[in-house]
């Protein structure tokens, strides 16, 4: 819904949201020099910057409205029929892909569920419905004008909670579309490409691995094909094929953006490479605005792809024997070609069987190929003397694929809509080389029951050898030296405070501290991970940190973009609301005042 005329529901919306801070906003501490200013604030724009900012945009300024709010009797849009789409798509990431506000992971903020609260305090004051460069230009230099906090959401599938927040001004980049291939293009050819293709912001890789198949090529994107381009790819972004060619900011060539300066760029080894080279891993929201990537492309690839699973008696010292056992040869999978993902499951519905599942991708083997590679590690797990007394079943099976991409989209899971947390660590060849029983005993401790691990064997030789673009970028050495990156994801029900707090210190206290006992110099995948880590700085980005720092104060001195976990966020610190607040602030957010320290 448009603020055209900026209609009586925003100034509801403003209203409702001062009443939330009224009680510890200190207005002689927050200016516009020190803090950025909320809704309630003395400095808060007025109403007529916020309608001249709409006008600029021809009216695509909006004001807040929760996907959730359609099944709330009282509010804009209620409706039975609104409310049964809401409750049927809220685990469609697409449906929260094409809503300005929404997030696949915004905790309870708005429930499509009439018993449950609904509040707009969780989400952007505004959002900017972005089509063009001049649309990014004009939002970003409203923010640094007036100090509001300014965030970007592309399409929203972000667990760290960076694409959303409390009191903010959003750049909505999902209606910035297309993609443009140029074959033979001198710049992919220098670095193993033989095409290059120009990506628009709000490009999902399901739009972009269907325009590559036309054209007879493989791109490196991700795993989900629902995740949009941007934020994914300015994070490092691992792939199911980046054993084999590297890391999604591996294959950038070049960058459309939008600095906090409000100035248009062009970035690439020639032009801004200090800037190239905090893109490429530095992470999104942080140093500029992506409109658009130019990555390079490969020919279609042929692959051959292993679906197996190994069973035997649920959480008993033969599985996670198992489970060691499987996790020591992964260097040795992912060395000879093996790149996907597996599950570990103690417990399987609560059945007696624990299970290891999974699907590895093997580009351009075939199928007897593939079978020489697995079959000495099978033998072992289905025969071996050393667990005769609780055997283990199962086995995989080989099919082969002419076109990687097209059968890899043939079926895609979705799980969004969810409270949920993630625990995850990059594991490397040392400690997936350690003693059987260390590892028995770490990986256990990680997954207690009923909990699973979802093992990402998605780095390896093609990501320490990549060719990149200006001779390096700033992917977290952690993620550049592993071979597994091993996620621990944790879910509560809604409206369930008490296991909220449970999971976050089951995670805090167990699953990483288990997992970084492995491998304690490594550190974790900045989109996939506990955003609470402590020492955040060294576990995401590495010994690159200082330089992302320092390039983070020349790039963005004002502070135009501040998100957490993200580079520089600690020049700023986040006060109130007192921890007896009740509001539902979404992931990562408690709608306090942020200040320069």
């Amino acid at each position: 819904m448009l603020i055209d005329s900026m209609n009586m529901r925003a100034f509801i919306s403003f209203i409702f949201h001062a009443a939330l801070y009224l009680n510890w906003v200190d207005a002689s501490t927050n200016s516009s020099s020190n803090c950025k200013p909320l809704p309630s604030s003395p400095d808060w724009p007025l109403l007529e910057k916020w309608q001249a900012l709409n006008e600029s945009l021809s009216g695509r300024l909006h004001s807040p409205y929760p996907a959730g709010i359609v099944c709330h009797a009282g509010q804009p849009g209620f409706t039975s029929t609104s409310c049964t789409v809401a409750r049927t798509q809220w685990g469609n990431a697409s449906w929260h892909a094409n809503s300005p506000w929404s997030t696949d992971y915004n905790d309870d903020t708005c429930l499509p569920d009439p018993a449950a609260p609904c509040s707009t305090a969780g989400y952007p004051a505004y959002v900017v419905e972005a089509l063009s460069a001049r649309d990014v230009q004009a939002a970003v230099n409203f923010a640094r004008r007036t100090g509001v906090r300014l965030i970007v959401k592309g399409t929203g599938h972000d667990w760290p909670g960076r694409s959303s927040g409390p009191g903010a001004l959003s750049i909505w980049t999902h209606r910035i579309r297309g993609i443009n291939v140029t074959y033979n293009d001198p710049r992919a050819v220098a670095y193993g490409g033989i095409a290059s293709v120009k990506i628009a912001a709000g490009m999902q890789w399901k739009d972009i691995y269907q325009q590559a198949s036309a054209h007879n090529l493989t791109i490196v994107g991700g795993g989900d094909t629902d995740v949009g381009i941007g934020g994914w790819i300015l994070g490092g972004g691992h792939s199911p094929i980046s054993s084999r060619f590297g890391l999604g900011a591996d294959q950038i060539l070049e960058l459309e953006v939008v600095t906090a300066d409000g100035k248009y760029r062009i970035v690439n080894e020639k032009r801004y490479p200090d800037l190239f080279w905090a893109l490429r891993g530095g992470g999104g929201s942080t140093y500029a605005v992506l409109l658009s990537v130019t990555v390079k492309a490969y020919p279609r690839m042929a692959a051959t792809e292993y679906a197996f699973s190994y069973n035997t008696t649920a959480n008993s010292d033969t599985f996670w024997s198992l489970v060691a056992y499987f996790h020591q040869q992964l260097p040795f999978l992912s060395d000879s070609g093996a790149m996907g993902y597996y599950f570990v499951e103690p417990t399987v519905n609560s059945t007696a069987v624990g299970t290891i599942i999974g699907g590895w991708f093997f580009p351009e083997k075939t199928t007897d190929q593939v079978k020489a590679i697995v079959s000495p590690m099978e033998k072992v797990i289905l025969s071996s003397p050393s667990w005769a007394k609780d055997p283990i079943t199962g086995g995989g099976a080989p099919l082969e694929m002419d076109d990687f991409i097209t059968d890899y989209m043939s079926s895609q899971p979705q799980s969004v809509g969810v409270d949920g947390r993630l625990g995850s660590w990059l594991l490397d060849k040392a400690a997936l080389s350690k003693p059987l029983d260390t590892l028995k005993t770490q990986l256990q401790k990680s997954t207690p029951t009923p909990w699973v691990l979802l093992g990402h064997l998605v780095a390896g030789k093609g990501v320490m050898d990549a060719k990149v673009p200006g001779g390096g970028n700033s992917v977290s050495p952690h993620l550049r030296n592993a071979y597994s990156h091993i996620v621990i994801p944790r879910t509560w029900g809604y409206l369930n405070a008490t296991n909220k707090a449970a999971v976050a210190t089951s995670l805090r206290n167990e699953a990483n501290p288990a997992l970084r006992e492995l491998a304690p110099t490594s550190g974790a995948y900045v989109n996939e991970a506990d955003p609470t880590m402590p020492d955040w700085q060294q576990v995401f980005y590495g010994d690159n940190y200082p330089r992302l720092l320092e390039l983070k104060k020349k790039w963005d001195p004002e502070g135009v973009f501040w998100c957490k976990p993200c580079v520089g966020n600690e020049l700023w610190e986040v006060t109130g609301p007192s921890s007896e607040d009740k509001v539902e602030w979404g992931i990562g957010q408690t709608g306090g005042k942020i200040c320069r320290k």
